[in-house]
């Protein structure tokens, strides 16, 4: 997976949309300066009703009634705090237990991709992270549909079938890292 994100290191920003993997809200994003400053001097927004909150070394700073502002690194202002429940989740959480789930994820993509290899369903690719895209030989959109509208009626599972280079295929997208081998497997079985 390092192949993934060879060449990071050269970024001047980096954007991380973490309301999949990292159970954030869905409008939330993770944004990584590797100068802070640069961008603090092209967000910062400035204004007599915004001094309060700004420590622009023009007077002392205990005088700022807060210390450096996140809503200078991008245009916030009266937006939503989008950030903060993904902000809590990790204090509360920890970094540790987001990397277990994530790893927990790409477990359980390597299972699935797996059993497809040798089961009813074809692997269209290995996965890469947490996706895994399988052909059932034979079946075209309709069965496609209704495969995944048993699945979701019988309460097993929410698979909705993609395209694939104009084909459609099944997706599985693991995310909860409570998800255990046994619901993959029960799943795939189902192709047959």
């Amino acid at each position: 997976m390092t192949s993934v994100f060879a060449g990071i290191e050269r970024a001047d920003s980096l954007i991380i949309d973490p309301h999949k993997w990292l159970f954030a809200p869905l409008d939330c994003c993770g944004l990584l300066y590797r100068e802070p400053e640069r961008a603090r001097q092209v967000h910062t927004q400035r204004g007599p009703y915004l001094q309060a909150i700004h420590d622009d070394g023009d007077r002392d700073p205990a005088e700022a009634v807060v210390g450096p502002n996140p809503a200078d690194l991008a245009y916030h202002l009266t937006r939503r705090a989008r950030g903060l429940p993904f902000w809590f989740s990790l204090l509360v959480h920890g970094v540790g237990a987001y990397r277990s789930a994530v790893r927990r994820a790409l477990d359980l993509a390597r299972h699935a991709a797996s059993v497809l290899r040798d089961g009813p369903g074809e692997l269209v690719l290995d996965p890469e992270l947490s996706v895994v895209l399988f052909r059932r030989p034979g079946w075209d959109d309709v069965a496609w549909r209704g495969w995944a509208h048993e699945l979701l009626s019988s309460g097993i599972a929410f698979v909705a079938p993609t395209r694939w280079k104009g084909e459609t295929v099944g997706r599985l997208v693991f995310l909860h890292p409570r998800t255990d081998e046994a619901i993959v497997d029960e799943v795939l079985a189902t192709l047959g």
